[in-house]
């Protein structure tokens, strides 16, 4: 005898820009929105209701804090309460992974090592803080969307970061298959009431644009008009020869800078003989000593750059040792210097870097997630959170200057081995 199971209707409030997200078709759709616009309730909506059964998705969030604290959390209550077993249970260990009630699979992971999203075929992805993101998290996982050999989708839920981020250029320009939707603070019916004029308080001007509107903006106080930013700043490739090119190192390994979470960056520049300046990038957040050894032998072999600078401040130093240590086990002769720096960070980045700026002298390799990210760091010096980009091709140009034996004012690079 086969039983019939009861039905149930259960109504579920969105807002408008939410309902808009939810039913669009595009493949790549992005939810940006200002703080407590709804953005990862709708991102984990989306997702449970466009699961079909036996298939497998990823949730990416910036971090395992953030996914802890706030991603699953709220996807977890959300399965809960739509009832009916919509939520079957997760395996916590190694890393979550959610089964849904039609046999979905639902693996959760953090985007700090982008590398470590890569696994089985998928049939979505939603990566909520997107913003927060490396750009690699998202061309890892799109290389993904191909389960039992159909063409899937993701969805990315974040608060804007400027018009220099991946996620502008991504879901903020115009592209196939790929829709954008704005969502205010103060549209949001569900949050606290007064929430977004408390907000607003404390916001002012372009910030708020961004924070409560989420809209792309320059941020506040940036240095640079986003005219210096155009299309005309980027470039397919670099030239294969140069008058002087050199290869710099920011490590990062100064006190308090790897707990502040910044970038290690290497930055490789050079100059053609009409004095533009060529530059391709390399930035990590996770790098350590060892690491930064061996990609200072490899970005060398691979750029063949005349010169290669470390910082030593902060102690530093100790790097550049170890990368003369290696080079050497390796019969490698490296003409490494040392760069000790005496100008305030902002001061030399000003100085170096603003005439090449404003004079349109500076290409950047087009696609390169670490040239994006350095170009992004410039767009909102010096407010944004991380100069490191910025500093490590302010010291390439000190090092330019040095091997052209222009004049030279504050940092003097001391040749370490020739």
């Amino acid at each position: 005898m086969l039983l019939s199971l009861p039905t149930r209707r259960q109504t579920i409030r969105l807002h408008r820009v939410q309902s808009e997200f939810r039913h669009c078709p595009a493949l790549y759709r992005g939810f940006v929105g200002g703080r407590g616009s709804g953005k990862t309730w709708a991102g984990a909506y989306d997702l449970i209701r466009r699961a079909k059964r036996g298939r497998t998705y990823l949730v990416g969030s910036p971090t395992y804090t953030i996914l802890s604290d706030t991603t699953l959390p709220t996807f977890e209550a959300l399965a809960r309460e739509l009832g009916f077993g919509v939520w079957a249970g997760m395996k916590a260990t190694p890393r979550p992974n959610v089964r849904l009630s039609t046999g979905a699979t639902v693996r959760f992971r953090s985007a700090e090592d982008p590398d470590s999203m890569r696994g089985p075929n998928l049939s979505g992805v939603w990566l909520d803080e997107a913003s927060l993101m490396e750009r690699g998290a998202y061309d890892v996982c799109i290389a993904s969307l191909r389960e039992g050999g159909e063409q899937g989708w993701l969805s990315a839920t974040f608060t804007p970061q400027g018009l220099g981020h991946w996620t502008y250029d991504l879901f903020g320009r115009a592209k196939p298959d790929t829709a954008i939707f704005h969502a205010r603070t103060r549209d949001n019916p569900f949050a606290p009431p007064g929430f977004h004029d408390t907000l607003a308080l404390q916001y002012g001007g372009l910030r708020a644009a961004q924070e409560l509107d989420g809209r792309f903006v320059n941020i506040e106080g940036s240095e640079w008009p986003a005219e210096y930013f155009a299309d005309h700043i980027w470039a397919d490739r670099l030239p294969t020869r140069f008058v002087v090119s050199a290869l710099s190192l920011d490590p990062a390994q100064g006190k308090g800078e790897r707990e502040k979470g910044c970038y290690a960056a290497f930055v490789v520049a050079g100059v053609d003989e009409c004095g533009i300046l060529w530059v391709d990038a390399w930035l990590n957040q996770t790098w350590d000593g060892n690491a930064l050894v061996r990609e200072t032998l490899q970005l060398h072999k691979l750029t063949g750059a005349q010169a290669v600078s470390v910082e030593t401040n902060g102690g530093q130093q100790f790097l550049a040792d170890l990368i003369l240590h290696e080079a050497r086990a390796r019969s490698i002769t490296l003409p490494l210097y040392g760069v000790n720096q005496v100008e305030q960070k902002e001061l030399r980045i000003r100085a170096k870097l603003g005439p090449f700026l404003a004079q349109s002298r500076l290409r950047f390799r087009r696609g390169s997630p670490g040239a994006e990210l350095l170009v992004q760091q410039l767009r909102d010096f010096p407010v944004g959170e991380y100069v490191d980009g910025p500093d490590a091709l302010q010291q390439a140009v000190v090092m330019l200057d040095h091997l052209l034996g222009a004049q030279q004012t504050g940092a003097q690079p001391r040749v370490l081995r020739a």
